[in-house]
């Protein structure tokens, strides 16, 4: 009798699953079909877009213009030539009166005294001559306070070392 109980009280029913929910038609298919193509076709719109304004903007600040013609396309170097490079003053260092160590702003190692130094003629600020010299191959300006050294070389007036 146990052996009757235990069967009839554990049946399957495959009647109770109807799997008609999970079949997908051809009208719903092509209109899935239709909204993946759709949202694809958006996202490599969105990438499009996104790589040809970076591009586009890449070339307009390297070349100043966007015209793809002009000959100056290839921008010159801005730095100084080495004949104003080298008609800057070198000095011997003095350490200051208020006993502050001095440090070459470029190498970031201290400035020594009686070490070599070349000042800037505009701002009068030191730096080692061979920092100074790679920096001005390459920029018109003081690494400390971007004054603009292509103009005058004149001796400046006071040296503050």
């Amino acid at each position: 009798m146990a052996d009757q109980e235990a069967s009839e009280t554990f049946h399957w029913r495959y009647a109770g699953l109807d799997d008609k929910n999970f079949q997908i038609h051809g009208g719903s298919l092509l209109f899935l079909l239709i909204i993946f193509a759709v949202l694809v076709f958006v996202a490599l719109l969105c990438l499009y877009i996104r790589w040809a304004c970076r591009g586009y903007h890449r070339w307009t600040t390297a070349t100043g213009t966007g015209d793809l013609s002009s000959e100056s396309a290839f921008p010159r170097p801005l730095g100084l030539d080495l004949e104003t490079i080298g008609s800057f003053p070198v000095h011997s260092h003095q350490r200051s009166s208020s006993g502050d160590e001095a440090q070459c702003a470029i190498c970031l190692s201290c400035l020594i005294e009686g070490e070599k130094v070349k000042v800037l003629p505009t701002c009068t600020h030191s730096f080692h001559p061979e920092c100074i010299d790679e920096w001005l191959k390459t920029h018109s300006s003081c690494p400390l306070c971007r004054a603009f050294l292509g103009g005058s070389t004149a001796e400046p007036v006071a040296v503050v070392v």
